[in-house]
């Protein structure tokens, strides 16, 4: 009995010792038997998504029958494939209700996550959204001389309140349209049309604003130089001095009192109905063919001088995430690039806002004009937003073309409102 004891002590005396020997527990290793194969399982690792910027453009810019679609999708395609990501075009209308700036402003305090990383904006949108921050400034994202080729409307018109917030690339100007067989050169001045016996169509209709570009154009080269064109007298009687001459000669066209676009004053001078009308630079780029009866020359003026008020369309980035601003940038970049706005601007038939990419458009005739005409050219002035001062001079403008009132009466009645 006793030789148990002892043995039996001695056994639990050396599990002890094994348990506390250093190095822990042994390690179990499992060798699998060579008839019994065991299963190999690959993971795949997860294939990320390709990051998606989108763009907020103009209908007339990104639908697919609208010219220069074709040059602008293939665009997309190499910068897809160059990073790796995916490019998504919401078109939208241009201005106004359901446009590009009113869906911005609606989308941001609600949506913020459905917002675009580019949107696309015509000029004179830009300062409104960038005051209400919904776009982001470009200066530390840009080189800063890439706004030396830009015209200098352009370069204005990518500032809002001094700082840097878009990249103008496409432009457009209202000009003259006639008819060589009535007039052997454009009538640059009120004088010419006035002795020419030739009607002239331009817009003067419309419920809001006088300032159709024609009337603008004609108001500003009335006003004296040197002085504020701002609700001046001087400027406005000679307006309606012109237009009273005018209409007494049977030399304005009365369909003017029913557009206040010139592309129905464009169709007009295409189907041969008007000898003398106003159009855009658009319009006679994307039919030049059906204008080859026509010719051009800037809209005629009190003092013969030729003036250009510039429209467009600019490029902003709206998303502050510096890697999605990164992949804006490039892309922003790629289709900045002189080559790539050059050969757009040319299939879509607007004027592109670098110099050096209007330079390689083919030389002719009216492209020589547009050049000088985009070095010249100037934005909206800041005194059209005076709804009053528009009010008044359209009621006087309207009354002094359909022949209801004179000049003088009409003259009088805006100067008692001023």
């Amino acid at each position: 009995m006793k030789a148990f004891l002892s043995l039996l002590f001695a056994l639990l005396i050396a599990i002890i010792l094994t348990a506390c020997a250093p190095g822990g527990a042994p390690t179990a290793t499992v060798t699998p038997s060579p008839s019994e194969p065991q299963p190999s399982v690959t993971v795949q690792p997860a294939t990320p998504e390709p990051v998606e910027l989108t763009l907020w453009l103009p209908d007339w810019m990104a639908l697919e029958e609208n010219a220069g679609h074709e040059a602008l999708m293939a665009m997309m395609t190499i910068f897809e494939k160059e990073q790796g990501v995916r490019v998504t075009i919401v078109p939208k209308r241009p201005r106004g209700p359901g446009g590009l700036l009113d869906w911005l402003q609606k989308t941001q305090p609600v949506a913020p996550s459905l917002l675009p990383d580019i949107i696309a904006l015509p000029f004179q949108d830009i300062p409104a959204a960038a005051r209400a921050d919904l776009l982001q400034p470009l200066s530390p994202l840009f080189p800063e001389d890439l706004q030396g080729d830009l015209y200098p409307f352009a370069q204005e018109a990518s500032m809002a309140d001094e700082a840097w917030m878009s990249l103008p690339f496409a432009a457009d100007f209202e000009h003259l349209a006639f008819q060589p067989a009535a007039l052997s050169e454009p009538p640059a001045t009120w004088d010419v049309i006035l002795t020419s016996n030739v009607p002239y169509l331009f817009p003067y209709g419309g419920a809001e604003s006088a300032w159709t570009d024609a009337i603008l154009l004609h108001y500003l080269s009335a006003t004296p130089n040197g002085e504020d064109p701002v609700r001046n007298r001087k400027a406005l009687r000679s307006l309606l001095e012109f237009y009273e001459a005018a209409y007494r000669g049977g030399l304005v066209d009365p369909m003017g009192a029913q557009i206040t676009h010139p592309k129905d004053a464009w169709e007009s001078a295409l189907q041969g109905s008007a000898p003398l009308a106003e159009t855009t630079a658009s319009l006679w780029l994307a039919q030049q063919g059906q204008a080859a009866f026509l010719r051009f020359g800037p809209t005629p003026t009190r003092d013969g001088k030729g003036r250009y008020l510039m429209h467009g369309w600019a490029y902003a980035i709206v998303t502050a995430d510096e890697t999605r601003q990164n992949l804006a940038v490039q892309l922003i970049s790629d289709l900045m690039a002189t080559d790539s706005l050059a050969r757009w601007s040319y299939q879509a038939h607007v004027l592109p806002a670098r110099r050096t990419s209007l330079m390689q458009w083919p030389a002719d005739d009216f492209h020589n004009f547009a050049f000088e005409a985009m070095e010249k050219g100037f934005l909206q002035p800041a005194f059209t937003q005076d709804k009053e001062m528009a009010r008044s001079v359209h009621q006087a403008v309207l009354a002094v073309l359909t022949g209801r009132l004179s000049a003088e009466r009409a003259w009088n009645q805006v100067v008692l409102e001023w």
